[in-house]
């Protein structure tokens, strides 16, 4: 008997190993294979038998739309009435405004999503949000409403989604999650000190203190074990960059909105006072907005941040 070569499926610009990246790159593209019958042979050599059966099983006759549907019930991809809708240039409902900038697509719940991070909206790119929080100030609510946003034929459609407010004293813009992003200097924080939990609105609980050697371990443990907010690269700041929250003529020196229920004493950065003087490391006190250096031995507070360097 020949051997049947096992081959990837070209879709949405990545060669298909499984059927799980199948899913993750759902896109029309997927129709054309079927009315081609790659998908079918791609299905019969990795004997994914109950989903070629399912193929096998449409009706030939129905039109793109029907079995563009029935291909999402078998890779169990959500087939949202108005996706597909826009997918077929069906009419659908329109909300006047003028952006031409989309985001990429994310399965997780309550991603919030910032319009200044938007990438061109591309040619039949279809992306579906649901329960959402969209950073976008130019209107008051989204609530039980369906906006679309479309730009050369492709289009972004955000079901049951709120607005909210992005920017925080026009510097930071919260990202969710307990982090804010500097508009000045493209870094990210965290909001609150290690040790403390965001609740969605403050830090609560009590900031740890480490030395400075004790600091570094933690951020190692933390990016090992998972990270924070779905990022795995955080690190101290260096002390140019720490002394950039600092805010001055106001007791905490720093935007409490931003960073709030800050501790008042002192906050590591990753900076050694010099080459020289090895054993010594730069702070920052926030009680005072003032920049010092002390012992390494000496217990500090530690709020950290990516991006940047």
């Amino acid at each position: 008997m020949p051997k049947i070569i096992k081959f990837d499926l070209p879709i949405d610009g990545i060669r298909a190993k499984n059927i799980e990246e199948i899913r993750e790159h759902f896109t029309l593209e997927i129709l054309a294979h079927y009315r081609s019958r790659l998908l079918g042979k791609w299905l019969a050599v990795r004997k994914l038998n109950t989903e070629l059966e399912a193929l096998q099983a449409i009706d030939t006759s129905d039109d793109d739309q029907t079995v563009f549907k029935r291909l999402c019930e078998i890779f169990a991809v959500e087939a949202d009435d108005a996706v597909i809708a826009v997918l077929f240039n069906d009419p659908t409902p329109k909300f006047g405004l003028n952006i031409a900038e989309v985001v990429t697509h994310s399965e997780t719940d309550n991603q919030a999503i910032d319009f200044a991070e938007l990438l061109p909206i591309q040619a039949n790119a279809v992306k579906l949000f649901k329960n959402r929080v969209l950073f976008l100030d130019t209107l008051e609510s989204l609530d039980n409403m369906t906006l679309t946003l479309e730009v050369n034929d492709g289009a972004l459609i955000f079901k049951d989604c709120s607005i909210g407010s992005s920017i925080i004293n026009g510097r930071y813009r919260d990202l969710g999650n307990g982090i804010v992003l500097d508009i000045k200097t493209d870094l990210q924080w965290m909001r609150c000190a290690l040790g403390q939990t965001w609740t969605g609105e403050t830090c609560n609980g009590e900031a740890k203190k480490y030395n400075w050697d004790e600091a570094h371990s933690a951020v190692n443990e933390l990016n090992q074990h998972g990270g924070y907010a779905g990022h795995s690269d955080w690190r101290l700041p260096s002390i140019d960059e720490l002394k950039t929250l600092i805010v001055k003529d106001q007791k905490p020196a720093i935007d409490q909105q931003a960073f709030p229920n800050t501790p008042k004493w002192w906050f590591w950065s990753g900076s050694l006072h010099h080459a020289s003087y090895s054993d010594f490391a730069w702070y920052v006190v926030f009680s005072s907005g003032v920049a010092y250096n002390c012992g390494r031995n000496s217990d500090g507070h530690v709020r950290l941040v990516r991006g940047g360097q």
